[in-house]
């Protein structure tokens, strides 16, 4: 299984164009079964279509889901899943933090091989504080530790913590595989023309074995978006059907709420 994780910039590059093609052509060279990106949205043309995730699917022929967090000059603006597997199911979870731009995870329910896997897709504040807070969110009952999640699970997303002893990072590996620590290869993803942080990371479930992890830093990867994306291939055991229970982490006094 290969997942890939990428923010999009709103199709946005380096060079100033908005170019779905060349987005396309990126996901569609490394033949990802499952992706998820940050940053969709925006508009095309005057006349153009409303879901870019849908252009994507179009341009890839895979699957879309969509959740918007919120609008960009009147077009809805979140965060995307494309999949070459059937999706089943979609929900989407407010992380917003009262007075900071609004954030959001969107989960789909994926059907690969006969097994379905959940694959969450988050994109996290630009504050410290903000950030712990929505990764509380992210490890309670009404997201991760879902007791309604009966399948092993992947996390990708911009969690934009720019080292790996801050808060997020460590809270989410106290309870999932971070694949590129797992892999041995941390390298960073931001910016894309001179990468020196790794914001873009995939987490998994014990369910999995992480084969390999790499960020692609070819001519049009770095051109088509301020970030590099990141692809992560995977070895899931046939008869996992549940991830372990997640431990408790302390987050005293943070209120955890996630509307749908």
């Amino acid at each position: 299984m290969r997942v890939m994780s990428w923010n999009v910039h709103s199709l946005r590059g380096t060079d100033g164009r908005r170019d779905p093609e060349r987005i396309a052509r990126v996901i569609g060279d490394v033949q990802p079964d499952v992706v998820g990106l940050q940053e969709v949205g925006g508009e095309l043309s005057p006349d153009g279509p409303r879901d870019v995730a849908e252009v994507l699917a179009s341009l890839t022929g895979m699957q879309s889901a969509f959740g918007p967090t919120t609008s960009f000059r009147g077009h809805p603006y979140g965060n995307g899943i494309l999949s070459r597997h059937p999706i089943e199911a979609t929900r989407t979870y407010d992380l917003s933090v009262q007075g900071r731009e609004p954030r959001g995870c969107l989960r789909a329910d994926v059907e690969i091989a006969g097994l379905r896997v959940h694959f969450f897709s988050a994109h996290l504040g630009l504050h410290w504080r903000e950030r712990r807070r929505q990764v509380a969110q992210l490890l309670s009952a009404d997201i991760l530790r879902d007791t309604a999640l009966a399948y092993p699970l992947v996390l990708v997303g911009d969690f934009n913590s720019l080292s790996n002893r801050s808060a997020v990072p460590r809270w989410l590996r106290r309870q999932l595989v971070d694949c590129a620590h797992a892999s041995g290869n941390e390298a960073p993803t931001f910016p894309s023309r001179l990468p020196l942080v790794r914001l873009d990371r995939v987490f998994v479930d014990s369910a999995f074995r992480v084969v390999g992890s790499v960020v692609i830093r070819d001519a049009v990867a770095r051109r088509a978006s301020d970030h590099l994306p990141i692809v992560v291939d995977l070895e899931l055991a046939p008869a996992a059907r549940r991830p372990p229970e997640l431990r408790p982490i302390e987050t005293a006094g943070v209120v955890t709420t996630v509307r749908t």
